[in-house]
């Protein structure tokens, strides 16, 4: 994949007004002012001809005074969650799933992806530590990877997951994107690829591939890739640099779609990194694979990441999406007792999706069949049970056995709603709103603080960690039912990691 330097100016903010909430003492503390020393940091990305206007952000400490982070700020999808895990939902009890063989990678396992410019051993990149490959096996309709054959063979004698990915020139043709679809699959069947593998469209620039159509019609023609990999038995993940996907695509869309098939590439510094810098992750949902490095390891092969589990013959990249009401659960889904602990157990042949709310939003979030997991929270909709997991996630009660169904509590606000709205009725528009909100995300991880919220958002070079208490004093409904919450001044955080304490 073809890289360039870019190089981002970075520069301390100095924010006020923001306000953390000690829960001991009900007292706020006003954050202080950061110094507004200015940096200057080189970056590469896998954008050509683009500036990825990322920069290192380092997790905010709770309770004490807040420093500004080092940033530069990016243009953003209204994204709000730095992706770090597959499940933010605490466990029941401690639920391993077993992940053997090579087509199954857990979470955060490392892969890298070749071409002809690499050799056809793979066995060095495996002593490395990458459990996956992924192989380059076509371009265009006229190119095919000399060396995929030898490389796809010798993945899998290394006993690593193999993958394909094919570089698209379709641009925003979408009658074009389905005949390079067509190719790719003939192309990575004649290499050896097994049906249900993962098969990525490489889209950026280059090699003829125009990027600068509308960003409708360039979505709708990445669309149309990945459906037609779909319907041919394979796995579609959409490959680009953070810039592009941010600007150029519409990942809203395709993550409507294809839930977690972005493969995206966005990378701290130039030169060697081992171990990626989750600070400085490109925060943006629907990511399965981070690509950090182009010499990972010294082995001058790209270095990737899986942010979730990948497996080729059950995706997780495309679950059992559960939004038709026609849809028909297996097992024993839908179950429920009254005696015993309030527990849902997870009884579907998929993962199934983790919600904002009942009838909400996919959270990008799947939890496994037969995990279980603590319910603190029932709510009734259109004759259907949703069960709250804490905070703003919620699942369908079709997918999952219940037990201790009638100890639970109903909530019966949340048609409509997010977990931790506490039942307000909602008006669309910007009021004053006195609260104090709890972070409600990963252990050791925060969200985004943004500047604006919606669509003008823009990352304010900060995240708030997980369990920390802030001082609420606005709320912005936007149409579409989403929340965001005003912290002082100019400062939101998504109302989707927030829950209400008080």
């Amino acid at each position: 994949m073809k890289k360039q330097l870019a190089t981002a100016m970075v520069c301390t903010a100095a924010l006020g007004g923001l306000l953390v909430w000690n829960s001991q003492s009900a007292q706020a503390a006003e954050v202080k002012p950061a110094s507004s020393a200015v940096q200057t940091q080189t970056t590469q990305t896998d954008q050509t001809s683009q500036t990825d206007a990322n920069a290192q952000t380092q997790a905010v400490n709770t309770n004490t005074d807040v420093s500004a982070q080092t940033t530069s700020v990016a243009s953003t999808n209204n994204t709000a969650s730095a992706q770090a895990a597959s499940y933010s939902v605490k466990p029941e009890e401690q639920h391993v799933q077993v992940l053997a063989q090579s087509n199954q990678v857990a979470a955060r396992s490392y892969g890298v992806d070749v071409s002809s410019y690499q050799g056809t051993d793979m066995s060095s990149y495996a002593r490395n530590g990458a459990r996956y490959v992924i192989v380059k096996t076509s371009e265009g309709t006229s190119y095919r990877n000399p060396k995929a054959s030898a490389q796809i063979a010798s993945a899998k004698a290394n006993d690593m997951m193999v993958m394909a990915y094919h570089f698209a020139t379709f641009g925003s043709n979408a009658s074009t994107a389905v005949s390079e679809a067509n190719y790719a699959v003939s192309a990575a069947k004649s290499m050896g690829l097994p049906s249900g593998s993962y098969l990525a469209c490489d889209w950026e620039t280059g090699d003829g591939n125009y990027v600068n159509g509308s960003r409708d019609a360039n979505t709708t023609a990445v669309l149309a890739f990945m459906r037609q990999v779909r319907n041919a038995g394979y796995l579609p993940l959409i490959y680009s640099g953070a810039y592009l996907l941010r600007n150029n695509l519409n990942t809203a869309t395709i993550n409507a779609s294809f839930p977690i098939s972005l493969w995206v590439a966005s990378y701290a510094t130039s030169g060697r990194i081992d171990t990626p810098n989750f600070d400085y992750f490109p925060s943006m949902d629907g990511v399965a694979i981070w690509q950090f490095t182009d010499n990972w390891g010294g082995l001058y092969v790209d270095g990737n990441i899986s942010l979730v589990a990948l497996d080729s013959v059950a995706s997780t990249i495309n679950p059992h999406n559960q939004t038709s009401n026609t849809s028909k659960p297996t097992n024993n889904g839908g179950k429920r007792v009254n005696s015993g602990s309030p527990i849902a157990t997870v009884s579907f042949t998929s993962p199934i999706a983790v919600w904002t709310a009942p009838q909400g939003k996919t959270t990008g979030k799947y939890l496994a069949n037969g995990s279980r997991w603590k319910v603190t929270a029932k709510s009734e909709v259109n004759g259907n049970w949703w069960y709250n997991l804490g905070g703003n996630q919620w699942v369908d009660g079709r997918y999952v056995m219940v037990t201790g169904f009638s100890s639970i509590p109903e909530n019966k606000s949340d048609d409509s709603g997010s977990s931790s709205h506490n039942g307000d009725n909602l008006t669309t528009g910007e009021t004053n709103y006195r609260a104090v909100g709890k972070i409600n995300y990963i252990p050791g991880y925060g969200v985004n603080l943004w500047y604006g919220y919606g669509n003008s958002a823009k990352f304010s070079g900060r995240r708030l960690q997980h369990g920390s208490s802030w001082k609420i004093f606005k709320r912005a409904v936007l149409d579409s039912g989403k929340i965001w919450y005003n912290l002082g001044g100019n400062q939101w955080i998504d109302g989707n990691y927030v829950v209400i304490s008080q």
